[in-house]
């Protein structure tokens, strides 16, 4: 076959066989890549090492030959691959656009499958995180911090390293000094060139990372253990919870470097001791965060991660949908019993937030790219409707008093469940303000339009309950007050507004009175001051568009209105207050509508959800997502309480 010709894979013969890539050595990196490819079948597969690299642009500019044809492949794999030969001797690795027939589907999903061996069982793992050759990059120092870091007894991940590297500096003048350089002395040999690199952004690297016996990070020609890599990212974490020095690329090293960090450290926790609902639910986490080419490995790269698939039975198969494969996988932790699901799916977690186009073909999920809203959605990065999430309790998850009663024989989109139906919303109240731009780079605009908001819904409320009480019996201002908190049981409440012993705690009636003197009234403390700050000169030092002086001065109550303020603005961008037709109040998910959406407990599930009609002459319903309602998040109470109407609801 001539070398001028595309090579022609040669098909595995074994399901467990794999294809290994010998690397021919080459004398300058200007030379032709030259490899072969090796048939291994799985008793006699040789040592090898395994790479993680970005895939980098679908174009295919490089040549890679081989000696019965040529493979083209991206510029980041021949970049990858032409920094990690050897001058003298051929290098086996086995790195996936090669080593995977990628058109032939079939194979690929074979391949995956079996991709957490292949990681597990190289000699090592070899992570090509880029080069630039304009910027200077020197291991020395590196490995100097990583021998520094475990000196001050900087150990594991999850540790008070904060707490840790204070006492080593306290009392100690030069070692304060060194300290507060510590991020100047990162910059300065070109350490944030490793943690901003795109590799720590890729999906697939949790998998190749986790399962490596050993991870040797390579950029340009300088290599590095990952365990040297993973001290000096500890202390400069540790410097920065300490002293909140300046630090290049902040976002990149907390989304990305240090989350694969964090991830590994659970992963060695985690082994054999786990509960497999929660491990999902982590991972699945973790892997939505980053980057793909190809939405279903969302779910396939998970096989990898959990032992025994977790009981999902995860087999990689490209020739179905993206949304068929979420649907299965939604189906699959259902019959396990994992409830807590529903929580990460609804309207609420969906990129675009409104009605979404129902299937024609209800039955034939290759005829529909439909997501049932009982489905988590993976596609995409956290939105703006996961910016906070308010817990109505300690957890989202399932009610140990009341079982799920689930039924998945009607069909693909359609789960039937038991509900109880409590009430349909009549009022609710869209907190637009908090996902403006203008509004979040200005504590001044923010600070009034939300209060303009809760002026108005207080008004709206003592329209609604003039001359009639909650329908409990209580209060209505009561009630407005717990309902604007969630009933102050999220943990962000409990940190900031429940007080330590010996001190006093504030209730949500307690906190709203508080509020509305300070920030409602116009003769409040917080009030007359943001009125100030409006008409302060602008070349004062802010944050935020407030003089840092705002933050120095006040009383203790108004410094309490202010912490209730933001407290609110982060329950509002996920939350809407509503009010039902028989009077209940609370928070619905982001997307709740008037007349069309209802508020159910679900069997199982120990929170409420809010329910929308399809409309469709179906009595079908969508999932919107969870709820509070003030004085009904008890499902079993709810359950057995003869006002409410119990039966079966189709979800889709």
């Amino acid at each position: 076959m001539s070398l001028d010709c595309p090579y022609q894979y040669e098909p595995l013969t074994k399901n467990d066989a794999i294809r290994l890539l010998e690397l021919k050595p080459a004398t300058s990196v200007d030379l032709l890549l030259q490899c072969e490819l090796l048939l291994c079948e799985a008793s006699a597969i040789p040592a090898y090492e395994a790479v993680s690299y970005v895939w980098g642009s679908d174009q295919c500019p490089q040549t890679l030959q081989l000696p019965t044809g040529y493979l083209k492949i991206t510029d980041s794999l021949g970049s990858a691959l032409k920094g990690l030969r050897s001058r003298d001797k051929s290098r086996l690795l086995w790195v996936d656009a090669v080593c995977i027939n990628q058109s032939d589907n079939v194979e690929k999903a074979r391949q995956v499958s079996q991709m957490a061996k292949i990681y597990g069982n190289a000699a090592r793992v070899v992570a090509w995180l880029g080069e630039n050759s304009a910027v200077p990059l020197d291991v020395d120092p590196i490995l100097d911090l990583a021998r520094r870091t475990k000196s001050i007894g900087l150990e594991s991940p999850k540790a008070d390293n904060r707490s840790t590297i204070l006492k080593w500096v306290y009392g100690d003048l030069q070692k304060s000094r060194w300290m507060m350089g510590v991020m100047n002395a990162v910059e300065s040999f070109g350490f944030p060139l490793l943690y901003e690199s795109a590799w720590f952004t890729r999906m697939w690297i949790v998998q190749e990372a986790l399962l490596a016996k050993q991870l040797k990070l390579h950029y340009g020609t300088l290599s590095l253990d990952w365990e040297d890599f993973e001290s000096v990212m500890m202390l400069i974490h540790a410097v920065n919870a300490a002293v909140r020095s300046p630090m290049k690329s902040r976002e990149h090293f907390v989304k990305y470097a240090w989350a694969l960090i964090d991830v590994r450290d659970h992963w060695q926790q985690s082994i054999g001791n786990s509960d497999e609902a929660s491990e999902i639910g982590y991972y699945m986490h973790q892997l939505r965060n980053r980057r793909c080419k190809d939405d279903r490995d969302r779910v396939f790269a998970l096989r990898g991660l959990l032992a025994d698939n977790a009981g999902l039975d995860i087999i990689p198969d490209y020739t179905k949908p993206v949304t068929q494969v979420y649907s299965e996988f939604a189906k699959a932790q259902l019959k396990l019993g994992s409830i807590g699901i529903l929580y990460e799916a609804g309207l609420w977690k969906r990129k675009h937030l409104g009605q979404p186009t129902l299937p024609d073909q209800p039955d034939h999920p290759s005829s529909s790219d439909y997501l049932p809203t009982w489905a988590p959605d993976y596609r995409h990065d956290k939105t703006f409707t996961e910016l906070t999430e308010v817990r109505f309790g300690t957890y989202f998850g399932k009610d140990p008093k009341v079982p799920s009663n689930i039924d998945f024989s009607k069909g693909t989109y359609r789960l039937s469940v038991r509900a109880t139906l409590i009430d349909i919303i009549t009022i609710v109240q869209p907190a637009i303000f908090v996902h403006d731009e203008a509004h979040r780079t200005s504590d001044i605009l923010m600070f009034l339009s939300c209060r303009r908001y809760c002026m108005n819904l207080k008004e709206r409320l003592d329209s609604h309950f003039e001359n009639r009480q909650y329908p409990t019996h209580e209060d209505p201002t009561t009630a407005f007050a717990y309902s604007l908190v969630g009933g102050g049981t999220d943990r962000a409440y409990n940190d900031t507004f429940i007080s330590k012993p010996n001190e006093e705690s504030l209730d949500p009636l307690s906190l709203w009175r508080i509020y509305e003197n300070n920030c409602i009234s116009e003769s409040g403390e917080v009030y007359a001051a943001i009125q100030r700050e409006l008409h302060r000169p602008p070349e004062r030092q802010k944050i935020k568009g407030i003089g840092i002086d705002f933050y120095r001065s006040g009383s203790a109550e108004a410094s309490m209105a202010w912490n209730y303020h933001h407290h609110l603005i982060n329950i509002f961008r996920r939350h809407w207050f509503f009010i039902s037709d028989d009077g209940y109040t609370g928070l619905a998910p982001l997307n709740s509508m008037t007349v069309t959406d209802s508020l159910a407990f679900i069997d199982g599930a120990n929170v409420p959800f809010v329910l929308r009609d399809s409309s469709d002459e179906t009595c079908d319903f969508l999932l919107v997502g969870p709820c509070y309602i003030h004085e009904l998040m008890d499902g079993e109470a709810v359950k057995q309480n003869a006002a409410f109407e119990g039966g079966t609801v189709q979800i889709i």
